[in-house]
């Protein structure tokens, strides 16, 4: 009987404490008063001391009665125990806190500093200074009285002009509570709050109040209060459970993609992505439960949640970057282009480039949420990529011309070109190097710094081909025979359908040492080496016919030896 008179009159108090007692306070948007150091800290007590009422009333009358499940009202009392913390928080100068942790972190200061000012002695709020004192202060700060609680003024930001408590109050205040809590409570003391809070499963069963019955949770979390580094036995358990589920849909998820990699090369670039995107789905819902649900707190809390988030924005950085790489070959596919095509290599760089851009901004990003400040890994990237420069100038010199090349285009893959020594077919055009295959079959890589530097003799791009050549004639071909054959010739050109009519040039050109040259000088509108080859086999097979019904010779190299007589040997002298 007695457990149940006290979580009446608990339950009594709450509905007290909740009753508007003025216009202001039913306005639920309201924050709390800090334009004062007596009003901030008059806000915080206020809010704490109405959360902890609430709590403790909720929990005190659910478990005096039979029932499995919590009530709507009492499901709302609890949601709304948690709002106040949130409020409470607002008395807070959180700006040094790391976000990926700040959430924990300010809850847990906020308990912890109520259970501080809950056993030392608070001067009455009548005697700490008002908005009025403080704009006559020289320092715009209080302390509290025999102690090194202190609260200040914002001189820059989005809260300038309100007075906190200041970041290195909230850094001492794990310090100050493990010196204080050895001490009484006083009277109208939240005793035994940061236990409750730290050790007991409400968390869970505020989560799960729909599905499972909180007092068996509740219960649950008696039996296995059990203490490991500093977390109890229950919550370990759930950390076990949350990180296990957690990995097992990593899992699943890279056996759809290996299984969806299976059905094209078009489902493959896309189901590529699922690896990064499941890492990136878990590790914020992970940390969620173990902030709202488990309530991990300390060093575990730490440790485990800036890990997460650190994995959380490398995976969305992989994320990024594959995305980037599935959209430009999905381009490159849908536009029909060459895969090896300076073309798709132009697309590729451009999609890189956007990516790395993004890439840096969401590093960045992370950073500032583990708590490195953005300034110093905006200066370390700008070091590490000054030393990169300097270590890597031929690199980055070669990428520089790979982008001129794309982008200006002196030749295309399949194109036959003339580069200092080397000549071949482009067979490929990369961010660094370009590759040519020689007629004799060999790949040749040239730097693309060299290539933009140089001369380069695009043979393909050729309106006409040029085909000079000398015909040897024997000397001893009649006049007659060779101005047939001259006109012969003319005629075969002339007659050919690839040739440029109006520069054919058939001559008697010079005398040659041991022959009479003919010059034939002429040009093939083709569209490609090939065709080229096969025109002037065309055109030489006739060449060769004509001089075979001519019977015109053609002049072998020769050296004709003339030996003179050697004189008689005189008579040797006897």
């Amino acid at each position: 009987m007695r457990p149940f008179l006290t979580a009446l009159i608990a339950l009594w108090v709450f509905i007290s404490l909740s009753k508007p007692s003025n216009a202001s306070e039913e306005q639920p948007l309201n924050p709390i008063d800090t334009s004062s150091p007596r009003t901030t800290l008059q806000g915080f007590l206020e809010t704490t001391n109405k959360s902890y009422a609430a709590r403790t009333g909720m929990i005190q009358s659910y478990t005096a009665s039979q029932r499995l499940y919590l009530s709507p009202e009492e499901a709302g009392i609890l949601i709304n125990s948690l709002d106040s913390i949130k409020s409470a928080e607002r008395t807070m100068d959180l700006s040094e806190l790391p976000p990926a942790t700040a959430r924990e972190s300010s809850m847990r200061l906020v308990i912890q500093l109520k259970e501080i000012l809950d056993r030392i002695n608070i001067p009455p709020l009548a005697s700490v200074p008002d908005e009025d004192a403080m704009s006559r202060a020289e320092f715009k700060r209080w302390t509290l009285p025999g102690t090194e609680i202190r609260i200040a003024r914002i001189e820059k930001g989005p809260r300038m002009g309100e007075y906190l408590f200041t970041p290195e109050t909230l850094e001492r205040i794990p310090e100050f509570y493990q010196k204080t809590k050895g001490l009484p409570y006083k009277s109208d003391a939240s005793i035994g709050w940061y236990d409750a809070a730290s050790n007991s499963p409400t968390g869970v069963a505020a989560a799960l109040r729909n599905i499972v019955p909180p007092r068996w949770v509740l219960v649950a979390g008696k039996t296995f209060r059990g203490m490991f580094l500093d977390q109890p036995l229950w919550r370990w358990f759930g950390i076990v459970t949350v990180l296990g589920i957690g990995w097992a849909f990593i899992r699943l998820c890279y056996r759809l993609c290996h299984h969806w990699s299976k059905r094209g090369k078009s489902v493959k670039r896309w189901a590529r992505l699922l690896k990064p995107l499941s890492v990136v789905m878990v590790s914020p819902a992970v940390v969620l439960i173990l902030a709202e649900v488990l309530r991990v707190t300390g060093i575990v809390y730490q440790a485990v949640t800036l890990s997460l988030w650190t994995v959380f924005y490398l995976a969305l950085t992989w994320l990024v970057w594959a995305t980037g790489s599935a959209v430009a070959e999905t381009v490159i596919a849908h536009e029909r282009l060459r895969e090896s095509s300076i073309d798709s290599q132009l697309v590729r760089l451009a999609l890189r480039l956007v990516t790395i851009i993004l890439a840096i901004a969401i590093l960045i990003g992370g950073a500032d949420r583990i708590g490195l400040p953005a300034y110093s890994v905006l200066a370390g990237l700008g070091v590490g990529g000054l030393a990169v420069a300097l270590a890597a100038q031929q690199t980055l010199a070669n990428l520089l011309g790979s982008i001129i090349i794309m982008i200006e285009k002196p030749f295309a893959i399949g194109h036959w070109v003339k580069f200092k020594d080397a000549e071949g077919i482009v067979e490929n055009v990369g961010f660094r190097s370009t590759r040519i295959r020689t007629p004799h079959n060999s790949l040749v890589t040239i730097p693309s710094s060299q290539l933009i530097n140089s001369t380069i003799d695009n043979m393909e791009l050729r309106d006409f081909r040029q085909i000079k050549t000398m015909l040897n004639l024997a000397y001893d071909t009649p006049i007659e025979k060779i101005k047939g054959f001259v006109e012969g010739i003319r005629l075969i050109l002339e007659s050919h359908p690839n040739t440029r009519k109006d520069n054919i040039q058939v001559f008697v050109y010079e005398f040659g040492p041991n022959s009479l040259d003919v010059m034939l000088n002429f040009f093939l509108k083709v569209p490609n080496r090939m065709t080229e080859l096969t025109d002037r086999q065309q055109i030489i097979m006739d060449i060769l016919h004509l001089a075979e019904t001519q019977s015109v010779r053609y002049a072998l190299p020769s050296q004709t030896l003339h030996i003179e007589s050697l004189p008689v040997e005189a008579h040797k002298v006897s």
